[in-house]
């Protein structure tokens, strides 16, 4: 199911993030080159925050991924490459709040983990679907719905998306609250 709704993207090139939220982990950006690499420009960014470095890049990804014969938009390929440098891509569908593991407050303000979800801005075609890094949730007021998600769209001129929790959840819902991140195996 997840391998699916990552078929058709749409990225363009985007510029830099002027400032973060507060509160929000401090992702580095990665843009994305091309319509396919959301979803390899967002595992350079959640891969780069949890090594604390800056190791991968679409481009890099993109290049490796050829080599070896793998697709940039197929989730279990990126799965396999990231095996093989060490890391793992854990993929749930997922909820705002909740139970671990699916929780994506749990990962993001909790454990501290940016976490990419596939969205889909267009109700009238479910099949373009989006993938993102969602670096923070805030809590704007005493008011639920006034919560606000924040991501990174590796395809977007504007780089840093601040949405209402209402609009969030509707485009994560078309994208069948797919969510991914990376992680390291534990030591030992």
């Amino acid at each position: 199911m997840i391998a699916a709704i990552l078929t058709q993207t749409g990225c363009q090139e985007a510029q830099r993030v002027a400032k973060y939220p507060e509160g929000a982990l401090q992702v580095r950006y990665e843009s994305s080159s091309k319509y396919s690499g959301c979803l390899i420009a967002s595992v350079a960014m959640a891969a780069n925050y949890l090594l604390n470095k800056t190791t991968f890049s679409e481009a890099s990804i993109r290049s490796d991924l050829l080599v070896a014969g793998l697709d940039e938009s197929r989730i279990g390929d990126v799965k396999k490459y990231l095996g093989e440098k060490g890391l793992h891509l854990i993929t749930l569908s997922g909820c705002l709040d909740g139970k671990p593991p699916a929780s994506l407050k749990y990962w993001v303000n909790d454990r501290g983990y940016p976490v990419i979800c596939v969205i889909n801005r267009q109700p009238s075609d479910p099949a373009l679907n989006h993938a993102v890094v969602v670096i923070g949730i805030s809590k704007m007021g005493s008011v639920e719905s006034a919560d606000r998600i924040h991501y990174l769209d590796p395809s977007s001129p504007v780089q840093l998306h601040s949405e209402e929790l209402a609009t969030f959840q509707a485009n994560w819902a078309r994208g069948q609250h797919a969510m991914m991140i990376v992680v390291q195996p534990p030591a030992g």
